[in-house]
């Protein structure tokens, strides 16, 4: 396995960008939601719109889904990878989900935080509540579905998961939702009103630029 980083440099366009004039350091942000709410259809949408962040591309021991590739949306690690990287500090936390170890790579996260580049974290409650300790200048954002019947719907459709799989999957989501109170927004994420979600996304990540000091954080 090899992480690799996509272009720090900042772009030169006129293209909105998370990364505003003057910042000296881009922003953390974590985004969580409970499985099959659609935060990776969220964040596609807004960076199809023009605005330019890293997303950073989790590790992981558990095996690539049909349609999934090295570094898309993970790096598939073997469990003796994923040790390494943990006894040699190179994840910025880590946790068992579902069965399956998963850890954030620390390097791609300070390469684009120093260039001034906006980060995204993708993880669930249990690894933001990790971050949330060591890097409480981030800002943390939970995405929820506009009901447990959409929830239900969303897991179905994708077929992904085994009938026992959508079960678990559902009572991880309860448990989960009950920690919503520990971040700083809540997105609802409604069937058929993408666009609403992705808006209010944008909304958050520039008002969070805008603050008379930003939250910048240090790795």
């Amino acid at each position: 396995m090899q992480l690799e980083t996509e272009p720090t440099a900042p772009q030169q366009n006129t293209s909105p960008s998370l990364s505003q004039p003057g910042a000296k350091r881009g922003l953390l942000f974590v985004l969580s939601a409970p499985s099959g709410t659609g935060k990776d259809t969220v964040i596609n949408a807004l960076r199809a719109q023009g605005m330019d962040f890293h997303v950073v591309a989790s590790v992981t021991t558990r095996a690539p889904r049909p349609g999934e590739s090295e570094g898309n949306p993970y790096y598939f690690v073997s469990k003796e990878t994923f040790d390494h990287m943990l006894t040699h500090d190179e994840l910025l936390e880590h946790a068992n989900v579902h069965g399956n170890w998963y850890g954030q790579p620390l390097q791609p996260i300070r390469d684009n935080l120093n260039a001034g580049r906006d980060v995204l974290l993708k993880i669930d409650v249990q690894g933001a509540a990790t971050v949330r300790k060591k890097l409480p200048g981030a800002t943390f954002i939970f995405l929820v579905p506009g009901s447990v019947e959409e929830l239900v719907t969303r897991l179905n459709i994708r077929q992904t998961e085994t009938e026992s799989e959508v079960r678990r999957r559902l009572m991880d989501a309860q448990n989960e939702l009950a920690q919503r109170d520990h971040y700083d927004y809540i997105i609802v994420n409604r069937q058929g009103q993408l666009q609403e979600a992705v808006e209010r996304l944008r909304a958050i990540i520039l008002a969070e630029h805008c603050r008379t000091h930003p939250r910048y954080v240090n790795i």
